[in-house]
Formats: C-alpha cells, sequence, structure tokens
C-alpha cells in the first residue's frame, strides 16, 4: 500500500476518532438539540469511517489482493466493492 493511501486512511481513521471524542461532552440541552447533535457526531464519523474502508479496499484490490478476498474482509458484497474499485481507479 502506498504511503500516500496509508496516510490518508489514517488521516480519516484519525478524524472520525476525533468526531466520536467530541460526543462525550454532548448532554445539555433539549433532547431534540443533544439527539442532532449526537446523529450529526455519529452519521459523520461513519461517513469517514466508510470512507477509510473503501479507500483501504481499493489499495488492496489494487496491490493485487483478490477482489474476493478483499470483499469477505470488507464484509461488502463483491459486485458493490468492484463499484467502489471502479470508482476509486477513477479518481485516482
Amino acid at each position: 500500500m502506498s504511503a500516500e493511501h496509508r496516510f490518508r486512511i489514517t488521516q480519516l481513521v484519525k478524524e472520525a476518532g476525533e468526531q466520536l471524542v467530541e460526543l462525550r461532552g454532548v448532554h445539555s440541552g433539549t433532547t431534540a438539540e443533544v439527539a442532532r447533535t449526537l446523529l450529526e457526531h455519529l452519521a459523520r464519523s461513519a461517513e469517514l469511517v466508510e470512507e477509510a474502508l473503501a479507500h483501504t479496499a481499493v489499495a488492496a484490490v489494487t496491490a493485487g489482493v483478490a477482489l474476493e478476498e478483499v470483499a469477505a474482509w470488507a464484509r461488502l458484497p463483491a459486485h458493490e466493492l468492484a463499484e467502489i474499485v471502479t470508482v476509486g481507479e477513477d479518481h485516482g
């Protein structure tokens, strides 16, 4: 895996962790305000983790690991991973 891929994945995971840490202090305000803040942070964390998963999967397939094997590790259907890899190659 290239240093660029590792750096990007590390940054995504770090940012997701930071989003989750911010949730610890969210407990004041109305129920709706607290719920909104929690859900926004959780949704952003989930997006970042999904992006890190996609970057890692693309890097693994690009490096020669079998798509079916990477799909199993990522718990994704192979056809979905194939689409992610195709998009990743178009943007890389």
